[in-house]
């Protein structure tokens, strides 16, 4: 059973390898002008969202924390 994991790694490694060697083309040579700037997008809309669930998220972390704990009487 080990030697079968092992030319199972050794196949996904050389394979890996093939296809990594064979992915997309670099970037193009720069000619002289600026690159183009990333596309606008707002990473500041619904932010209140995120840290609402965020916060519930770690007052049930903690709650389910102090429940498995047993505390000294």
């Amino acid at each position: 059973m080990k030697t079968i994991g092992s030319k199972f790694l050794v196949i996904m490694i050389c394979l890996f390898g093939v296809l990594d060697a064979f992915s997309a083309p670099g970037p193009p040579m720069p000619n002289g002008r600026k690159p183009q700037p990333p596309p606008g997008l707002p990473i500041d809309e619904n932010l209140y969202i995120v840290f609402i669930i965020a916060l519930l998220f770690g007052i049930y972390i903690i709650y389910k924390y102090q429940l498995k704990t047993k505390s000294p009487i």
